[in-house]
């Protein structure tokens, strides 16, 4: 009967040594699974905080290479507007200098000089279609 009992302490230190073990690994499971789980979200804030940066970055760009083409556009009316004025003043001397006599062919050259290089402006922009017809007009007009 004494043997027995030694058996049964035995067994019964070894089931509660096992009990004990599968509880710590239970637990050790357990924290492993919420370190998992924290670092998963840990990584999905971080990626959220990544995309909204990039987001947030390429907005920045746009809104760069924006300014710059309504800076470009700007510069370019200015130039059309100086080309406008340029071809008018033009105009405006041819006008005032006129040949002794009218309809010579000098005259006729020169009109038709000026004429292409308004048609110039006007095909590259510098000029509108309203600002070509005024100009031409004069242009015209100075010839009678």
């Amino acid at each position: 009967m004494r043997l027995y009992l030694q058996t049964l302490i035995i067994y019964l230190a070894a089931h509660s040594l096992a009990l004990a073990q599968t509880a710590d690994v239970d637990d050790v499971t357990e924290r492993s699974q919420t370190k998992d789980e924290q670092n998963a979200e840990s990584l999905y804030s971080e990626r959220a905080r990544l995309g909204n940066r990039r987001i947030q970055t390429e907005a920045e760009v746009k809104a760069r290479e924006e300014q710059q083409r309504l800076e470009e556009a700007e510069r370019e009316e200015l130039r059309a507007q100086e080309a406008a004025r340029s071809s008018e003043e033009a105009i405006g001397q041819s006008s005032v200098v006129r040949p002794t006599e009218a309809g010579s062919s000098a005259d006729m050259s020169r009109t038709l000089e000026q004429l292409r290089s308004l048609g110039e402006l006007k095909d590259d922009g510098y000029i509108t279609e309203e600002e070509f017809l005024k100009i031409k007009q004069k242009i015209l007009d100075s010839q009678d």
